[in-house]
């Protein structure tokens, strides 16, 4: 490829002589064996057919592009024996913006919100959360309370004692954990694709969607919750294997959104890459497992604001105004569980506010 795609560009400065670890992902992808599956029968039993053979296809060519150009600086900070990898970008707003991606995302998520948030931020900063990619992690238990207090120490390493921080996913469970534990350096709280101190429980009135989700969809949480590592030898080994896994999801959450899922081929493919590469897979799924009681939260009194996009967002303003000092809410008909990819627009206008009001908060 000629040009560099914003995605492999972001991937680059996170994977060192990335051009040199793709040699044996193309020759794993060239070996690829196709499942023989008995047609659907009328039902969606996960992702199959002319889709994943398009990307599967698609990847070598993408794989082939050249590392010279990486974008963003990166940092491998040791925090406490731990590495954590960061990424900032300088802005022309006021403060600072700490951005966490969720499962099976990665910090290549914000490629799209990066440039329109720096305008309200004097720097944004990606983390990975440990276990993801270039943060690693052993096989211990790792808590959300864990992460939060490892990134707030590194936001400290990275010279920022007061900050905004947006969490999507997992992230929104760790971005309220920081705010909560850490109110001095944490001004507010964003999320969007809120969990446990959004959502209302599944059994109470109005949760209807959510509750069918739960019961027609949700094998993989009841599947990571509780017996994640079988299945991470698989993914591990296979790159068909983990691209469709993470489809499979994508396809859940984003539904019929345009340009696959309102994700783009760049980043699904620079997302599988970074997980392959690194053999993150297992880790990443252990993030269920390590935290099944995190439904259990205690109010943050820190400022917080929450967006609610259309698909697979499940955030109650009722819940969420009762675990946390809730002080913005934001409601969009369109965009899905991956806002910062597929409404990047409508998250920065929801950011950018959210930031202006807590500017004046006194503490």
């Amino acid at each position: 490829m000629a040009n560099m795609t914003a995605c492999y560009q972001l991937l680059s400065g996170a994977v060192p002589d990335l051009a040199a670890h793709t040699d044996r992902l193309r020759a794993r992808l060239a070996q690829t064996r196709t499942p023989v599956l008995p047609p659907p029968a009328g039902g969606a039993f996960g992702v199959r057919g002319p889709l994943l053979d398009e990307l599967i296809d698609a990847w070598p060519a993408w794989l082939a592009q050249s590392d010279e150009t990486a974008t963003g600086s990166h940092r491998l900070l040791h925090v406490g024996g731990r590495a954590v990898h960061c990424v900032q970008f300088t802005g022309t707003g006021g403060g600072t913006c700490l951005l966490l991606h969720g499962w099976p995302t990665s910090f290549l998520a914000f490629h799209r919100l990066v440039p329109l948030l720096r305008r309200a931020c004097s720097e944004v900063v990606l983390a990975s959360l440990p276990g993801f990619g270039t943060s690693p992690l052993d096989g211990e238990a790792w808590t959300v309370a864990d992460t939060a207090a490892l990134l707030t120490e590194a936001m400290g390493l990275l010279g920022h004692d007061r900050f905004v921080v947006h969490g999507e996913d997992w992230g929104s469970l760790v971005a309220r954990e920081m705010g909560r534990a850490a109110p001095d350096q944490v001004r507010g709280v964003h999320v969007s694709a809120g969990l446990a101190g959004f959502m209302a429980r599944v059994d109470d009135p109005g949760e209807g969607t959510r509750r069918t989700f739960t019961q027609d969809d949700g094998a993989y949480l009841r599947l990571q919750s509780t017996r994640p590592d079988s299945l991470a030898h698989a993914l591990a080994d296979s790159p068909a294997g983990l691209l469709a896994w993470q489809l499979d999801k994508f396809q859940l959450w984003q539904g019929d959104l345009p340009d696959r899922f309102g994700l783009g081929s760049d980043f699904i493919l620079a997302n599988a890459t970074l997980y392959w590469i690194t053999g993150c897979i297992g880790t990443s799924m252990r993030i269920y497992a390590a935290n099944r009681d995190a439904l259990d939260v205690e109010r943050s009194e820190t400022p917080t604001g929450v967006s609610v996009f259309g698909r697979a967002d499940f955030a109650s303003k009722t819940a969420s105004a009762r675990h946390n000092r809730l002080i913005a809410w934001y409601e969009h008909e369109t965009g899905g569980h991956v806002a910062a990819l597929d409404a990047p627009e409508l998250l920065a206008a929801d950011l950018s506010d959210f930031i202006d009001r807590t500017q004046g908060d006194p503490r």
